[in-house]
């Protein structure tokens, strides 16, 4: 069975980094025998990225839809596909996909495979190969005499050590170690939240439950990190220290085995209780910490259903600069009834707390409870605004847009930052401030084509 897995093109890219998502359904694949290929087309145009799809005949071509801003592309790949392979099974995952799987299953997908993808894939593999029905395997949706069926939620995996090992041996790193002008690769340690903010969909996606993968299994593969010669290693989860004793046994491990390498994550503000941990998370090469406060307005915070207060986030950032760790603070302005006082006093917040910072508009992300209630669900040219801070939802539409620009326009002059992004003698902070111009850059650049084309 041939198999292209792919990531889409988008207008926006906060990073380019390998898919490890797509990368354990490769590795499944090839458990079962078939003859699996994975493309990257996240910085490829949509002609480009569809050449190198029709490029080859598949028996099923999967393609991820996490963004909503790559949505639009999603589905133009699946019409193109079909109408040249008509006999190819399309299929997709991810958050948008999970959330929203009527854009593309009305837009010529076969199968969206929702929620946590793993076992879900490997069932529907091993279906296939053996000439047997999908139709009740659960995690899935599909169409139906033109309705959507919606078959029950996979039970999540209990055990992350259980996912494939990757040691990247299947794959080709070096396209982004050359994008990010060092080695880095990122590590998924957790999945899940004991959250629930209110615009934020990683509940609807992972679970509430929170799991993580051991320290031992971690250990090995930031083994295959060193092995590789990285510079920098991100875990990217939404929040690392959920269970601070299993952060601190990793810490402990790499210490103890000397797997020393500069490495950041996301923790929340209020999940390291015991100071010492940071002690421990700087010892093993911790260097950069993202903090997500989201407002420095208590009203707001209620509102988002945060489970911190602004205090919980001052003390975390000052005790992680005294450490010695870069603090990257979050936030969110644009709150539907947000004052112009409050998005100031968020903005002169994060500019106090924290060396870099940056700032999103609130978005109608799918599964959120904005979302629910957005007029535009299903409108394909809102679609393609969003991670460019142009779906506002505020009343002060135009003012929070200008402040928005002001303030990019604040912080990237710096010069300081500047210094930082192109001179800092450690490559992994160089990169957390280098990546910030480089976001910039990507949203610039798409909001002139998207102005260009309208």
């Amino acid at each position: 069975m041939k198999i292209l897995l792919a990531a889409p093109s988008v207008d926006t890219c906060y990073e380019y980094v390998s898919a490890l998502g797509l990368m354990n359904l490769h590795l499944i694949g090839k458990e079962l025998g078939c003859d699996m290929e994975l493309i990257d087309l996240s910085t490829y145009s949509y002609k480009k990225g569809l050449a190198q799809i029709l490029s080859r005949q598949y028996d099923l071509i999967g393609i991820s839809c996490n963004f909503t801003n790559a949505a639009p592309y999603c589905m133009r790949y699946a019409k193109d596909i079909k109408e040249k392979y008509p006999d190819t099974i399309v299929i997709s995952g991810g958050n948008h996909a999970t959330l929203a799987p009527e854009d593309l299953l009305l837009n010529s997908y076969d199968y969206i495979i929702y929620g946590e993808g793993e076992a879900s894939f490997k069932e529907f593999l091993h279906r296939h190969l053996n000439k047997q029905s999908v139709k009740d395997l659960k995690g899935l949706y599909y169409l139906e005499d033109g309705k959507i069926v919606k078959n029950p939620p996979r039970e999540p995996i209990e055990d992350l050590d259980t996912l494939p090992f990757n040691d990247y041996s299947e794959f080709n790193l070096k396209p982004y170690f050359k994008w990010a002008k060092m080695r880095y690769i990122n590590i998924e340690t957790s999945r899940g939240c004991i959250y629930n903010c209110a615009f934020c969909a990683t509940v609807k996606m992972w679970g509430h439950r929170y799991r993580h993968k051991s320290p031992k299994r971690i250990l090995d593969e930031f083994k295959v990190a060193k092995r590789n010669g990285c510079d920098f290693v991100f875990l990217c989860d939404d929040d690392t220290a959920i269970d601070e004793q299993n952060l601190r046994n990793l810490c402990e491990l790499l210490i103890k085995e000397k797997i020393i390498l500069p490495w950041g994550t996301t923790i929340g503000s209020r999940s390291v209780r015991d100071e010492s941990t940071l002690d421990l998370m700087a010892q093993s090469g911790c260097v950069k910490i993202n903090i997500c406060i989201e407002s420095a307005n208590p009203r707001i915070l209620k509102e988002y259903r945060k489970p911190y207060a602004i205090e919980d986030n001052r003390r975390m950032c000052a005790n992680l600069l005294k450490k010695g760790i870069v603090v990257h603070n979050h936030g969110i302005i644009g709150f539907p009834n947000e004052t112009f006082r409050e998005t100031l006093k968020t903005y002169f917040y994060l500019i106090k707390t924290s060396p870099i910072w940056h700032i999103s508009i609130l978005e109608p992300r799918p599964g959120t409870d904005y979302w629910e209630n957005w007029d535009k669900k299903g409108d394909f040219s809102q679609y393609r605004l969003f991670g460019k801070a142009n779906v506002i939802l505020s009343r002060r539409k135009y003012s929070n847009y200008l402040i928005y620009r002001l303030f990019a326009l604040y912080y990237f002059l710096n010069p300081r930052r500047i210094w930082n992004a192109l001179f800092h003698k450690n490559k992994a902070v160089r990169y957390s401030y280098w990546i910030q111009y480089y976001v910039a850059y990507r949203t610039i650049k798409a909001n002139f084509l998207s102005s260009f084309r309208n």
